[in-house]
């Protein structure tokens, strides 16, 4: 019998919230998990499809602790390693950390040469005594079989994967009539399905998947976040632990697999069954407390009705808490708290005092962290939507998008630091906007509420700079975008616009 454990995304380095335990919380579940496999009855192997690393540029720490999770896998025991959009962009550098662990022997680093042949893919085998920068597959050698377990790697390829895969299914055609027929192959890979993540773009479809289900028996995936499954082959263990409040949800699963294979399927000559469990991985948890502001007429007495809500949810909290996936060594760890505060807000948007909220919250439920969404109105807000005319906002029984935007940007001004000259204001907002419809370019966007500020406000002004890091209006499915945060991995929410 011959058993693998498939683990994805782990991001090491991955500071969430800038706080050094989340950092740390990213090793030690992976250490974690990798003792559960190996303890629990053994493991042949460890597939690890992309994200090992959160970026590309590490800082020591990461690094040495990265090694030490390795070097306590037994030596007999390799980890196979491709890349991921986090590892290494689509334009690598000449050496990687990825290449590092590689040629110090802690992991084998698998990807597909695609460049050589348009067509067809080349996987050079892993050699021990030679193993150069990276290898092309990895066979483990079972006694139950003639041929090997074959493990192939794909790195990151965003948009342009499904002509990758093309490659990939010919390449491993090609090397199968060199080496000889595996009695069981493997690919690892970093994508979504289309079917899994429909807003995420880059994804691939079972379409451009059936060359390679040919010359596949079971693709281990990475880069989306929760757990899924497709078509018996295909399997997505869900990053080891949460990277934001909606994978945070029960609903998101995060774990490992166990893949056996059955000594009497191996060599058989006929389709391969094989058995895949699912395990959790110890993780830190979330935990949502929404809040209805609603009802209170001043900011002292939603202080209170909330210390009393947050009172009330601790119970639920502590034993939320005490679930096996979070305990660590059988102690529950702090949880992140989703805090949302939802409704109308009855008073000014500046007496909310949401730091001062979540802070108590914090206190109160013993949190590692608070995360504060707010999808409020307020009162002034939800008048203007009540007293809209229609003569105004609809022309010919159509909606005149532009009066409507006008009317709700300057009604939000009026409660910002820019009240003054709301008006002004809110045109500035909405010539904004209208760029971005049209698909202009970024810098001129930043240069036109730059130098609009510059002018309405110039006491604001001095020593200001829009930093955009990105084209937010930027097309998701081209490279350049598939290539950046695999946060979105699975499905990151929309921050909300708000008015502090």
């Amino acid at each position: 019998m011959l058993t693998l454990g498939h683990i994805a995304d782990t991001h090491h380095g991955h500071r969430q919230y800038g706080l050094t335990q989340r950092e740390d919380d990213m090793v030690s579940s992976t250490r974690t998990a990798f003792e559960e496999m190996i303890d629990d009855g053994g493991t042949d192997a460890i597939l690890l499809p992309g994200d090992l690393f959160h970026s590309r540029d590490l800082r020591p720490k990461i690094l040495h602790q990265t090694e030490q999770v390795l070097a306590e896998v037994p030596d007999d025991v390799p980890v196979l390693v491709s890349r991921g959009n986090h590892d290494e962009n689509l334009t690598p550098r000449e050496v990687t950390w990825l290449n590092y662990l590689h040629q110090r022997g802690h992991v084998v680093f698998l990807k597909a040469d695609l460049s050589t042949d348009p067509e067809t893919a080349q996987f050079e085998r892993y050699d021990p005594d030679e193993p150069g920068e990276y290898a092309g597959f990895y066979d483990i050698e079972t006694t139950e079989s003639d041929g090997p377990v074959r493990v192939f790697g794909l790195q990151w390829r965003g948009a342009r994967t499904g002509q990758a895969l093309q490659q990939v299914a010919n390449g491993i055609r090609k090397t199968n009539k060199e080496y000889g027929e595996p009695a069981f192959t493997v690919l690892l890979a970093h994508f979504g399905m289309e079917d899994e993540v429909p807003t995420l773009g880059g994804t691939v479809t079972h379409a451009e998947l059936r060359e390679v289900k040919d010359v596949v028996d079971y693709l281990a995936l990475g880069h989306i976040h929760k757990r899924y499954e497709a078509s018996d082959w295909i399997f997505n263990p869900g990053s080891p632990e949460a990277h934001n409040t909606r994978e945070g949800r029960d609903d998101w699963e995060h774990g490992y697999y166990s893949l056996t294979v059955k000594p009497d399927a191996l060599g058989s000559g006929e389709a391969v069954n094989f058995d895949v469990t699912h395990h959790e991985t110890k993780r830190r948890p979330y935990y949502r407390i929404e809040f209805d502001v609603t009802a209170y007429d001043s900011p002292g007495e939603l202080e209170s009705a909330f210390r009393e809500h947050v009172q009330s949810e601790r119970v639920a909290v502590e034993k939320y808490c005490q679930k096996s996936a979070y305990t660590a060594h059988g102690e529950p760890r702090s949880p992140i708290i989703d805090l949302r505060f939802t409704g109308t807000l009855q008073f000014s948007r500046g007496d909310f005092r949401t730091d001062d909220l979540a802070a108590a919250a914090e206190e109160q439920c013993d949190a590692l962290y608070v995360q504060v969404n707010t999808g409020i109105r307020t009162a002034n807000v939800q008048q203007l939507i009540s007293e809209i005319d229609e003569e105004e906002v609809f022309k010919d029984g159509r909606l005149n998008t532009a009066a409507l935007e006008d009317r709700v940007f300057e009604t939000i001004t009026q409660e910002s630091v820019y009240a003054e000259q709301a008006s002004d204001v809110a045109g500035v907002l909405g010539n904004a906007h209208q760029m971005a419809q049209a698909e202009e370019a970024v810098e001129d966007i930043r240069e036109s509420v730059s130098s609009a500020r510059r002018e309405l406000f110039p006491d604001f002004a001095e020593n200001v700079v829009l930093d955009i890091d990105e084209d937010p209006f930027g097309d998701s499915t081209d490279d350049a975008s598939a290539e950046g945060d695999a946060s979105l991995d699975e499905g990151d929410e929309v921050p909300e616009v708000v008015n502090e």
